[in-house]
């Protein structure tokens, strides 16, 4: 069998297999619409099926085209991985830029990446934190390659709209229910008390501006928009966690923090009863673009810690 075609035919079947539109998918890739279709016209010669069902509303894959799509997407992702070693054996500079919502494990899994190729030739990695509309703009101006956020799950379908209208592909990781975040040496630790939000209620409340709020009428027993009587505004990660371990202020988070070492907190499950109150983690990317293997080793690590 004849092997000889360009590897470059298969990013566009799969950008297309993606967007599921060739005008769009010829945008997203900077060549004409005529030119991609003899390129699909082409695979499908080649492969001897068609990959494609065509209609007023767009493409969609054929059996055929599906199973072609998990073929050529593994092969696409050995071609990067081998370019990529390519690239730090040859002393190219790697980059891996994210943003991210304020959550330590996001962090963390960024520190696990950059850490394995610390001995690469050149690198270049940043590392952004913000609100979700903050991580978004990020992903959209090219600041980052990918942008890692969090939201209620109750609001999952008006993110989706969000994230479309941005042009940007929404990614699920994880739904994880919120736990209250305070110090190992707090006292009502120390007392063996139950550390709930209603025992908390005399602590100070850590909180980044405009975070937590779709959550206090359900959590906090307060009306929306009401703010704690007692609550301490950060804009830091690190503040937050240099808060709570010196203090006896309490915030909200996901788990882990027990096996968190270098932190000097714990956290403890909040009896939520409705379960649309909960955390959705997930990350966004710029809609039809590929991510590079550096990026794919950090949403591997990241589903790996959340999880």
């Amino acid at each position: 069998m004849n092997y000889d075609f360009n590897l470059k035919y298969l990013e566009y079947f799969v950008k297309t297999a993606k967007i599921g539109s060739f005008n769009k998918a010829a945008q997203a890739l900077f060549i004409s619409q005529p030119h991609l279709g003899k390129i699909i016209r082409e695979l499908e010669d080649y492969f001897g099926v068609p990959l494609f069902l065509r209609s007023n509303q767009g493409v969609t894959l054929t059996p055929e085209g599906r199973q072609v799509l998990k073929t050529a997407t593994e092969v696409l992702s050995i071609m990067d991985r081998t370019q990529f070693r390519r690239q730090e054996a040859s002393g190219e500079t790697i980059r891996l830029s994210v943003s991210m919502t304020r959550f330590s494990h996001i962090m963390e899994s960024f520190i696990e990446v950059v850490k394995n190729h610390q001995d690469s030739p050149s690198f270049i990695h940043r590392l952004y934190e913000g609100i979700p509309d903050d991580v978004c703009e990020d992903v959209i101006n090219g600041r980052s390659e990918v942008g890692v956020l969090h939201f209620i799950r109750s609001n999952h379908k008006q993110m989706e709209r969000q994230f479309a209208s941005q042009g940007l592909d929404y990614h699920f990781l994880a739904n994880v229910e919120p736990h209250i975040i305070i110090s190992r040496n707090h006292p009502l630790l120390l007392a063996g008390k139950p550390v709930t939000l209603a025992a908390l209620s005399d602590y100070g409340f850590i909180r980044y501006l405009g975070q937590y709020d779709d959550l206090f009428p359900d959590l906090f027993g307060s009306p929306a928009g009401t703010e704690p009587s007692k609550a301490i505004y950060v804009s830091t990660r690190s503040s937050v966690m240099h808060l709570i371990s010196e203090s006896t202020f309490y915030s909200v988070g996901i788990y882990d923090f027990d096996h968190q070492s270098h932190y000097e907190a714990v956290s403890i499950p909040i009896q939520v009863t409705d379960r649309d109150l909960i955390f959705e983690f997930g990350y966004v990317t710029l809609s039809g673009v590929s991510l590079t293997p550096l990026a794919l080793e950090f949403v591997d690590a990241l589903r790996n810690r959340i999880f």
